[in-house]
């Protein structure tokens, strides 16, 4: 799941923002119409992961191999002029960034091939609250109540997933998940660092990386053509496509509006796989989903309406 860092601050407004309208609609419509999209083609990564029968080893090798070049590709058809000049300023920041999202992807890969679909995605949304939690600690700002609120309704609800795992046996990809979880939330915190940051290059770094750490024990010949043919849509499609898409949202839209529209990947994506594979959550984990669900949907909700009620339509990321 791609990280949305929720934030109060000065208003954030691209050149790429000011031009308007988008395929004749407005900035906001645009904004929601890509977000949207990129979150429905994300829910499709689950059932793409269960479908492909390679160790997980083998997986997390493949899909960063494949999804480098898809974000690079993305990044140029996107930006065209000035990519040089983006990707030298990302500096430590980005590099930064991308070792962050390369222990996500190593974290999200072993949890989803080790737990439930639905239990990895859940543990996921918890990323934009690590975040909250890292900008106390590491950046020394304030945190809003309504954040603090939101990560003690969270830790409950991760406590019931986790009991639930102890249970089913599941408990190794449970912890990957978290750990996945708060390496997202160290990215978001870097990116909240450096504002100026383009998200796309660092995804693309991150996915090489893991890539590497997935080479010594990756078996591709172990692939079938089934298998390559999940693999090239998940790479070269719906990972550049989701991620780029969902990364460019919140340069039209507030990160909360974003934030919102990926709860539905959440479900979405869980739903997807027990609907296409039949693989069904257990109780715990509809439990623990559900009070997860309300607790970010109030809080993006609470965000949202704060900045509205302090002016800002845009909120960068």
């Amino acid at each position: 799941m791609l990280p949305v860092v929720f934030h109060q601050g000065a208003q954030v407004t691209t050149g790429r923002s000011r031009r308007a309208p988008h395929l004749g609609l407005s900035q906001q419509a645009f904004g929601l119409m890509i977000t949207f999209i990129g979150v429905v083609v994300l829910s499709f990564e689950g059932v793409l992961i269960r479908s492909i029968k390679v160790d997980s080893w083998t997986l997390l090798f493949l899909r960063g191999l494949l999804a480098f070049p898809g974000l690079c590709l993305f990044f140029l058809v996107v930006e065209r002029r000035g990519w040089r000049k983006q990707v030298r300023s990302m500096g430590w920041a980005g590099a930064l960034a991308a070792v962050l999202f390369a222990i996500d992807n190593v974290g999200f890969i072993y949890s989803i091939t080790h737990t439930s679909v639905a239990n990895t995605l859940l543990l996921i949304s918890l990323s934009p609250l690590f975040a909250g939690l890292f900008t106390r600690l590491l950046l020394k700002e304030p945190v809003p109540r309504r954040t603090w609120l939101a990560i003690a309704g969270g830790s409950v609800a991760t406590l019931i997933i986790m009991l639930g795992s102890l249970v089913e046996g599941d408990l190794s990809g449970t912890i990957a998940g978290l750990i996945a979880s708060a390496a997202l939330g160290g990215t978001l915190v870097v990116l909240r660092a450096n504002p100026t940051l383009n998200m796309i290059p660092a995804v693309a770094i991150g996915s090489g990386l893991a890539a590497l750490v997935g080479l010594p024990a990756a078996v591709p010949g172990s692939a079938d053509a089934q298998d390559w043919m999940y693999l090239v849509v998940l790479g070269f499609f719906v990972v550049p496509v989701a991620f780029g898409l969902i990364a460019t949202g919140p340069r039209f839209i507030p990160a909360p509006e974003v934030a919102l529209l990926l709860l539905l990947e959440t479900v979405l994506g869980a739903y997807m796989v027990w609907a296409i594979i039949g693989e069904e959550p257990v109780i715990t984990t509809i439990v623990g989903g559900l009070i997860l669900v309300a607790v970010l949907a109030a809080h993006s909700v609470a965000t949202l309406r704060n900045l509205e009620g302090h002016g800002l339509r845009k909120v960068g990321s």
